[in-house]
């Protein structure tokens, strides 16, 4: 049995040069076995090449891909009566598809034409949920005696959506520098870095309110507050479903 494609459980992401290599090499060997009409080696590099040339977000890209390949694996080794149905390519594509329309329903900052897509969703969802969630979060939490926790939370999301000079932020800074240096391997570690990093954020987030929720303080006087904080952890939660950045873990 092959060795699996993530590092760990707890840590999704993915070498993508050693997963692209991994994905190849399984074509291969079920092509072999099962025929190049469900694995088509050839398809999965015009599908790669498509998404570097559109600047998709490669481990986002890479993950649906393998989805769709455990997917179909199973399919085929449950005998012939089950081999029947969407293409490889047809069911990762609508995979990928998926994915980007989660993410187009929150606002883009297209602060650059080379960022790729998902970091400009990215960076629009998190400045929204900052300016228009965070601030009534704090002001529930902090009576409740996470005063310093709220101030380690501040400072991360004033560097990643608080202008610092211009419009953008330290984090779009420090990305658009790497984007301006015209060096791929080094603009898609910048994308997976600022992705990551918006992730440790968001879940840091869930927990503190999750903390402000269970904590032993509530009082039944503050039960309305408290609905309040379910429905900002509810919203938080779709976003951080929708980005997929459940599996990123905080500090």
């Amino acid at each position: 049995m092959p060795p699996p494609f993530w590092k760990s459980k707890q840590e999704k992401n993915l070498d993508i040069d050693a997963a692209v290599r991994k994905l190849k090499s399984l074509y291969s060997e079920y092509a072999e076995k099962y025929g190049e009409k469900q694995f088509n080696l050839r398809g999965f590099e015009d599908r790669y090449r498509d998404a570097l040339l559109q600047k998709l977000n490669l481990t986002a890209f890479l993950h649906a891909e393998i989805t769709v390949f455990e997917e179909l694996k199973k399919r085929v080794e449950k005998g012939p009566e089950e081999n029947t149905g969407p293409t490889y390519s047809d069911i990762a594509d609508r995979i990928i598809e998926q994915n980007l329309e989660r993410i187009r329903q929150y606002r883009l900052v297209d602060f650059h034409p080379d960022a790729e897509e998902e970091t400009k969703h990215l960076l629009g969802a998190v400045t929204d949920f900052y300016y228009e969630v965070w601030g009534k979060t704090v002001a529930i939490l902090k009576p409740l005696g996470f005063a310093d926790a709220l101030d380690k939370l501040e400072n991360d999301f004033s560097y990643f959506v608080v202008p610092i000079r211009g419009s953008y932020s330290r984090a779009v800074d420090d990305y658009l520098f790497v984007l301006s240096k015209k060096n791929p391997k080094d603009s898609e570690k910048a994308s997976v870095n600022f992705i990551k990093y918006g992730g440790i954020l968001l879940n840091n987030c869930l927990r503190l309110i999750n903390d402000g929720i269970n904590s032993e303080r509530n009082r039944v006087s503050e039960k309305h507050a408290i609905q309040m904080l379910g429905s900002y952890r509810t919203r938080l939660q779709r976003l951080i479903e929708d980005f997929r950045l459940n599996d990123i873990r905080g500090y």
